[in-house]
């Protein structure tokens, strides 16, 4: 085989490999334009469904309750016991929400190990909150504002070697200090709880704590991994939301009010009832959501008609 039918053959195995390179890059391209296109659909807009828009204002009133003897600002994590259960999306939402109401709001992302704030608002995660931490960045430089939304928003920045660290720093502290000067509400999205230990870390610095939870996702015992884990750092659990119901199942059975009174129980603090976790609380006031509504639980007047 003379040289110049060598170079042809390889040539052609050359020219393959670039085809079939680029192949894969414009199909790569492709679905991370997809998967972010389908994560901005979950955004709350004017277009957004009234049954679910109406949850999110029920949930927010709900918050609001539970906080009402906090003074000046509000300053709340988003969790979830495991990955997948909507922490992130009802971050954005009820950050949007809040903001709805004339709130000065700022959404962070605090889940440094794998960011996902910044795709629901269409910006790029270049500084954000552990470039702040770490001392590479200014408050000022890292804050953006949502164009479409009429709140700030601080993206997770570059992925620190140490977030966990970081989130329980003294910077973290001062950092909640400053911002709580400017706005009226402050909301984390952070890792799952049972998963790592940066929410549980945070907890003992802000507000309060909401726990996520997905219907026919979460189990009792991931919950109760992730109540007693919160539980031993000190953190004020405001309630869980239930996401991911299935309305037509669920659109006659559910109603606006109080949790009906069910046979399902589950331990002294927290129960089933109605369509969501709710009833675990500290305080007088709790919520679920599920079927695109969101009820007001009064738990003392519940553990008044037990004792009855």
């Amino acid at each position: 085989m003379s040289n110049k039918e060598n170079f042809e053959i390889e040539s052609k195995k050359i020219n393959k490999q670039e085809k079939f390179k680029a192949k894969l890059e414009k199909e790569s391209i492709e679905a991370r334009k997809l998967s972010i296109e389908k994560i901005q659909s979950k955004v709350i807009t004017k277009n957004t469904p009234f049954e679910i828009s109406e949850s999110y204002k029920s949930i927010r009133t709900n918050i609001m309750f539970s906080l009402k003897n906090e003074e000046n600002c509000k300053s709340l994590i988003i969790t979830s016991a495991n990955p997948s259960e909507g922490k992130s999306t009802n971050c954005v939402n009820l950050s949007i929400s809040f903001a709805q109401t004339g709130s000065k709001v700022v959404i962070i992302d605090a889940d440094m190990r794998k960011p996902r704030v910044h795709k629901y608002f269409g910006l790029k995660n270049k500084v954000g909150l552990s470039n702040i931490l770490g001392g590479f960045s200014t408050i000022e430089d890292a804050i953006i504002k949502a164009e479409e939304y009429p709140l700030d928003v601080i993206t997770a920045g570059h992925i620190p070697p140490n977030p966990a660290e970081l989130l329980a720093s003294k910077e973290m502290d001062m950092l909640i200090e400053k911002l709580s000067k400017k706005y009226d509400y402050i909301l984390f999205d952070t890792p799952p709880i049972n998963v790592v230990t940066d929410a549980a870390l945070l907890s003992e610095k802000v507000s309060g704590v909401i726990l996520m939870v997905r219907h026919k996702a979460s189990t009792h015992d991931t919950i109760e991994r992730a109540i007693k884990s919160l539980e031993l750092a000190n953190a004020n659990i405001i309630g869980f939301v239930l996401n991911s119901v299935d309305q037509k199942v669920y659109a006659e059975r559910y109603t606006y009010g109080m949790y009906r009174k069910k046979k399902y129980a589950y331990g002294n603090k927290y129960r089933y009832g109605g369509y969501g976790y709710g009833s675990y609380r500290y305080g007088s006031y709790g919520y679920g959501y599920g079927s695109g509504q969101a009820e007001l639980l009064d738990i003392d007047q519940k553990k008044d008609n037990n004792k009855q």
